[in-house]
């Protein structure tokens, strides 16, 4: 039962959520990091004293570019979900599922444990 319980369902979604970000975050700052090496890699191509050196450094612009489109579609997958929880009214609402969780949790564990009745008569 664990498995399927409101809880467990919620927390799943809260993590996603919370996942997007934090990846959307990192390819981010992995295209822009890219985006400066890309005029170390032009200059030297530029500066390449032979045809040897700088089918070496074309070779590491090919692998940056790469890199980078693979980071940049981590970007444009996430950034509609992530653009979503940054408006202040649906970034209320995440933190009002998160408070739910916390409630939801109690009451399970209210549910899933054990209980006894306490007579209210003598």
């Amino acid at each position: 039962m664990e498995q399927n319980s409101p809880a467990k369902e919620l927390e799943n979604f809260l993590n996603f959520i919370d996942q997007c970000v934090q990846e959307y975050k990192a390819a981010y700052e992995n295209v822009n990091e890219e985006d400066r090496r890309l005029q170390d890699l032009v200059h030297a191509i530029e500066f390449a004293v032979d045809k040897s050196e700088r089918n070496r450094v074309a070779t590491k612009f090919q692998q940056s570019r790469k890199y980078r489109r693979q980071n940049k579609d981590i970007v444009k997958r996430n950034e509609r979900i992530v653009k979503f929880f940054e408006e202040q009214k649906n970034r209320d609402t995440l933190n009002r599922m998160r408070q739910l969780l916390g409630q939801q949790r109690k009451e399970e564990e209210y549910l899933d444990g054990e209980r006894v009745y306490k007579p209210r008569v003598g």
